[in-house]
């Protein structure tokens, strides 16, 4: 998708306190750069801004902001950027060393993107009421927030990378007997990773039979080997949380 941009000019009047006189001269001037990925468009801001502001903005260019858990704000600075590639070739030589390369979740990370989580599960009514939730940002960032689909994606030691329609909320051990027939029997306990980054992991035997709600947009890793001992899959969680959403790049 090409992107347009979008460029806005906002003044913006910083509100001087005590706190104030601390900041470097550097951050106080500082662009603010804003991808939405959703509309493929970006926000250019000529100095700091408030989030309030960030959101009001991408809402006018249409970004749907009404699914809380997964709007997000990503850090796309150099310095993010240069540790989340690290964790991703990582990622990937770790898999060409166990002969995974031919594996389809190897071409499903190599085509994904990644940053650094800064703030999760974004809501716009928190963020105008309290202060504390509404953050001065200078720098790069990605706002990205999916529209609420009831679909739940399965993916990991799997053939394929699955989006599983109509889960959404049913308990995990259901899901799993429900999907058996594409998904076969699963080896190892699956992690579950919520769309606010938040990761859960059932431990042996206790996946079948506690009631794990999965809201929509769930990430349900299925492990190459035990997690607890296989530091790959380890590193694929870590991952696996800093994936940027990105509706062309979605399994279907």
């Amino acid at each position: 998708m090409s992107k347009r941009l979008l460029t806005l000019f906002v003044l913006v009047m910083p509100l001087l306190s005590t706190h104030s006189f601390a900041k470097t001269e550097t951050s106080t001037t500082q662009p603010l750069n804003v991808e939405l990925p959703e509309v493929g468009k970006q926000l250019r801001f000529q100095g700091p801004a408030r989030l309030e502001s960030v959101l009001a903005l991408a809402i006018e260019q249409n970004v749907s902001l009404q699914y809380s858990l997964s709007t997000t704000l990503f850090d796309k600075s150099e310095r993010a950027e240069k540790s989340s590639t690290a964790l991703k070739n990582s990622v990937l030589n770790q898999m060409i060393q166990h002969n995974l390369v031919a594996h389809p979740f190897y071409k499903f990370i190599q085509k994904q993107s990644f940053a650094p989580r800064v703030l999760s599960a974004i809501d716009v009514d928190k963020v105008r009421l309290n202060k504390f939730d509404n953050p001065l940002l200078h720098g790069n960032y990605v706002l990205a927030s999916p529209p609420r689909e009831e679909k739940v994606f399965y993916l990991g030691n799997l053939n394929s990378v699955y989006s599983a329609k109509e889960q959404a909320g049913i308990p995990l051990q259901r899901q799993i007997a429900n999907l058996k027939s594409n998904i076969g029997a699963l080896s190892t306990p699956p992690v579950l990773i919520y769309p606010d980054g938040h990761v859960v992991k059932p431990h042996h035997g206790a996946w079948l039979t506690t009631l794990y709600y999965l809201p929509p947009l769930t990430l349900v890793y299925v492990p190459f080997d035990s997690l607890e001992h296989s530091e790959m899959d380890q590193d694929i969680v870590r991952l696996l949380t800093q994936l940027i959403p990105n509706s062309t790049k979605r399994p279907r």
